[in-house]
């Protein structure tokens, strides 16, 4: 699915448009805890996965920048309205992160990704 696509359909709001690129995301994982957002460096075999991936999160904070970060994940979608703070938005740009935001909640907007054809990621699957 184009990120364009999921722009568009999720009503998303583009706090880092300066990075605004479409690209093609394959695959998806949620999570409002970084701490397991990270386990999933240990389970994805090929990076491509995460550079085709998209971090979906509640948490508005510099962790969820640093986490996108240390995957190589280039979007991140804020959930339930969240909006950043002016610094996470600049961290966002100074690490290259898009960083979205919807009003959807994180299982409506999962849902959506998956009956588009988006993949979850598995932990310890093979790829």
């Amino acid at each position: 699915m184009k990120l364009s696509e999921i722009i568009k359909k999720f009503d998303c709001t583009i706090y880092t448009p300066t990075l605004l690129l479409d690209k093609d995301i394959n695959y998806g994982f949620c999570s409002d805890l970084m701490s397991d957002a990270l386990l999933i460096l240990n389970s994805v075999k090929d990076q491509r996965v995460l550079q085709e991936s998209i971090l979906i999160t509640g948490l508005s904070t510099n962790q969820s920048i640093r986490t996108a970060e240390m995957l190589d994940v280039e979007i991140v979608l804020l959930v339930r309205g969240k909006i950043p703070s002016l610094k996470v938005i600049d961290l966002a740009i100074e690490s290259k992160i898009l960083l979205l935001g919807t009003d959807l909640t994180m299982f409506n907007a999962s849902g959506k990704l998956y009956a588009e054809g988006i993949k979850g990621i598995k932990y310890d699957e093979q790829w």
